[in-house]
């Protein structure tokens, strides 16, 4: 019985050791007195009808940002690392131990970063603490000045709310952290954030007096589901339109395409860049890069990651294709017949349609030629799917490769466009056209040339390959070098399929025929008219 009530006391004294510590770090707020009188007039660059005049004054008051000289503020400076070190140094001191007493030094921020580095309010140095900071460098050093019990909640901010952080950013936990405890509030209607641009001092007072004290933070609700012209407005600096060129530096398709990190790292179709020796992007706001290598390709799901030569581009969140629903809202964003940054709306016709064996997304989000390889975003401006085809003759009946495969492709190493073009023997004369016995393993029979249509003859016994499969295998290599299917028509009761290409203005037929009662492979070479 002795033990027992021991143990009960035990019990007692460690839970009641553990309030004092919660109740002293929420008090620590209280340590944040107006010290300085701020009188109206205090500077002359400061309006009583700004909206930051109330911020400047608290944080004149409170110590924590005086001004630029004895009369001007200078609100639309930009603030230095330097400036938002010493900041998040002092508010941190404060909180903790009432004050905030720094020491001088040759370099005047030195104590400050000094500081800073010791209680882990920033990971590492910066390497140049007079350059401006931006709204993200600023996030996330004043993050890191209170605790999290003095930065609580009061905010519902959903994951994905704000228009402009990925949630992969170094800096979105401390964009998030503040925005829920209403310390930052963000942009417009939006409410972006900005993260690149520079934080200036008439923004950076409102931030610490609302760091220093909760009455000043402001109340806001984001949820993750944007409207139409959100999701535009987000994700078509991402989207990219694109143009292809051969080994003869011919133009010979053009697609789309969209950015998915901000270095230059790219998804399209492989279709889009099957055949590629070069490749140009030209990004929404008309400037052109050079696509310098292809990570990896996926020929059955029609895929490629390649690498734009560039770097600060806007880029799209990867979504989540397994987790979307059949019914849900669904935007397209391509370049279709060259309509660069074309947008359209739809929903999820079905979540999983498998086409030839590959499982994809059904929208009717419409697409178009030049569309493939475009982005399928949903509701809250993710990527969820790359557009690659449409159905003819049907009613919004549109394909995405969910953007999920995106990430079975190999992303350690690109090598250039030219290094996977396929070894493709072509026509003498007849470029693009592929040489058909070349490819089937049989030396041309004869050849012919009527009124300008030149023909050749392979005996179908000399192919090395079963002659349905050698002819379904050529029609595929045809459409790898830019052909488009043409038709089909009957000719000695056989079936002639057409191949055409506009670029190089060529017709290209092949069908079974007969000589002298041989059974032979005809291929016909003719300029399209």
């Amino acid at each position: 019985m002795k033990k027992r009530v021991i143990s009960v006391l035990l019990i007692l004294i460690l839970l009641s050791s553990v309030l004092p510590i919660t109740s002293a770090a929420v008090d620590g707020l209280s340590y944040f007195n107006r010290v300085n009188t701020y009188q109206s007039g205090r500077f002359t660059d400061i309006a009583t009808s700004d909206w930051y005049a109330a911020y400047v004054q608290a944080a004149y008051e409170y110590d924590l940002i005086n001004g630029k000289t004895d009369k001007t503020f200078e609100p639309e400076s930009p603030l230095t690392v330097a400036e938002a070190i010493k900041l998040a140094a002092c508010i941190h001191s404060i909180y903790y131990t009432g004050s905030a007493n720094f020491s001088n030094a040759e370099l005047w921020y030195e104590p400050y970063v000094a500081y800073a580095l010791e209680n882990g309010i920033i990971d590492e140095a910066y390497s140049d603490y007079s350059a401006a900071a931006t709204r993200a460098d600023f996030a996330m050093i004043l993050a890191g000045a209170l605790p999290a019990e003095a930065l609580a909640a009061k905010n519902t901010v959903e994951a994905s709310a704000v228009p402009d952080v990925p949630m992969d950013a170094s800096y979105c936990d401390a964009v998030y952290l503040l925005y829920r405890a209403g310390v930052l509030t963000g942009s417009g209607q939006t409410r972006v954030f900005l993260p690149n641009s520079t934080i200036k001092r008439s923004e950076a007072s409102a931030v610490v007096v609302r760091m220093v004290n909760a009455s000043f933070r402001q109340g806001l609700t984001l949820t993750a589901k944007l409207t139409a012209q959100e999701i535009y407005d987000k994700c078509s600096p991402a989207v990219f339109y694109i143009k292809i060129y051969d080994i003869k530096d011919t133009a010979i398709k053009t697609g789309s395409g969209f950015f998915i990190d901000g270095n230059g790292m790219a998804v399209t179709n492989y279709h889009v860049i099957s055949g590629a020796a070069r490749a140009v992007i030209t990004t929404y706001n008309g400037e052109e890069y050079e696509v310098s290598g292809v990570y990896d390709t996926d020929k059955i799901n029609d895929l490629a990651l390649i690498q734009v030569d560039g770097s600060g581009f806007s880029y799209l969140e990867m979504g989540d294709s397994d987790a979307i629903k059949t019914g849900a809202d669904a935007y397209a964003i391509g370049s279709p017949l060259g309509f660069k940054n074309t947008f359209s709306q739809g929903i999820i016709s079905s979540a999983s349609r498998v086409i030839l064996g590959v499982d994809c997304i059904q929208t009717t989000a419409a697409i178009s030629s030049g569309s493939s390889g475009g982005a399928l975003l949903d509701s809250t401006g993710k990527v969820i799917g790359v557009t690659t085809m449409t159905a003819v003759d049907a009613q919004n009946i549109n394909i995405a490769v969910p953007i999920n495969m995106v990430g079975t492709l190999d992303d350690s190493k690109p090598v250039t466009l030219a290094s996977i073009l396929p070894d493709t023997k072509y026509y003498k004369d007849y470029y693009p056209v592929p040489d058909f016995g070349a490819f089937a393993g049989a030396s041309v029979y004869k050849t012919e040339n009527i009124l300008g249509e030149t023909f050749y003859y392979y005996r179908v016994d000399d192919l090395s390959m079963p002659v349905e499969g050698a002819l379904g295998e050529y029609a595929q290599l045809l459409e790898e070098n830019t052909f488009q299917l043409y038709g089909y028509a009957v000719a000695d009761g056989g079936i002639i399929t057409y191949y055409i290409n506009s670029a190089y203005n060529l017709l290209v037929s092949f069908g079974l025929t007969e000589i002298d009662g041989v059974e032979f492979v005809e291929i016909s070479i003719i300029p399209a008219s």
